[in-house]
């Protein structure tokens, strides 16, 4: 059996967010779920393309109230690698440019190829995960996600 340690919701984890970028309902509802045992209380948002995680990310800084983004996850076949390799080019763009240059953006894919995980960190990808179906494994993904990037990390100031 699996253990975790499940902080609990604080408030710290109740002003943040993260997108995942994923064509699949399926593996879209499977991530949230795992983001949420790992983190209570942090917003999990849904896209399924790019223009949606856009779109999300134009609309953040307008809503009051809002959540603070800490990460994005971005599947690298959306639906094709083209199209994973080009979303990700897109978003440290955008990024860049109009939100935060060091939000960091991971990637996730059941393909363990050489090529494509080399071809996601030379578009800047900070980081890279194998895709799971079993949820055990997500929710050991998230608590190391949570323990680094939400717990350990100082970022600088959103733009």
């Amino acid at each position: 059996m699996l253990t975790i340690n499940k902080p609990e919701p604080t408030e710290q984890f109740c002003r943040n967010s993260i997108l995942i970028v994923e064509d699949s309902p399926d593996h879209r509802f499977l991530i949230k779920q795992a983001v949420e045992k790992c983190m209570p209380g942090i917003h999990a948002v849904g896209a399924e393309n790019l223009q949606e995680a856009l779109t999300y990310l134009a609309s953040d800084g307008q809503t009051p109230g809002r959540r603070f983004l800490n990460l994005i996850l971005l599947d690298l076949y959306l639906p094709t690698r083209e199209e994973g390799l080009s979303a990700l080019k897109k978003f440290k763009d955008y990024l860049a440019e109009q939100y935060q240059p060091t939000l960091p953006v991971v990637m996730f894919s059941y393909s363990e190829l050489k090529e494509d995980i080399e071809a996601c960190y030379a578009q800047g990808a900070n980081a890279y995960i194998t895709k799971s179906n079993d949820q055990r494994d997500w929710i050991g993904f998230f608590d190391n996600i949570r323990g680094f990037w939400l717990e350990t990390v100082s970022m600088p100031p959103r733009l």
